[in-house]
């Protein structure tokens, strides 16, 4: 990958700004702390669409997959995003039991960036190990 831009930089403090928000925040820690469905069934009767849950859900997993579209498409440095942002694939394992059923139902391509996102995520860990102790 390229060395990071202003450009770059400047993207990637705008993402932290609006990932930090109170109201995004909220959420994820809702889908870490109290989201769960064994498949999209079970996920619909807990979460039916409209409710405060559905939007905390749709929120998180939406700037996900804008973060993945960002890195996909190469308009912003991967390095620099992986350096700061962690935590993917805890959400990923929330997700990917209804995954198969929201994407029967709603979109083959639901969520896909965020899928290929966290993907690349572990091959950057592979490539770079912790640097503390």
């Amino acid at each position: 990958m390229s060395e990071p831009t202003q450009r770059d930089v400047d993207i990637l403090l705008r993402l932290w700004e609006m990932h930090n928000a109170s109201e995004l925040q909220a959420a994820r820690m809702w889908v870490f702390t109290e989201f769960g469905a064994v498949d999209y069934a079970e996920f619909k009767r807990k979460y039916p669409s409209g409710s405060v849950e559905w939007r905390r859900f749709t929120n998180v997993y939406g700037m996900y997959e804008m973060y993945g579209v960002l890195i996909n498409r190469n308009l912003l440095n991967e390095d620099l995003f992986f350096d700061l942002f962690g935590g993917l694939n805890l959400l990923w394992d929330k997700l990917r039991p209804v995954l198969a059923g929201m994407r029967q139902e709603i979109d083959p391509y639901l969520y896909e960036n965020f899928e290929l996102l966290c993907r690349q995520a572990q091959d950057w860990k592979a490539e770079h190990p912790p640097r503390g102790s």
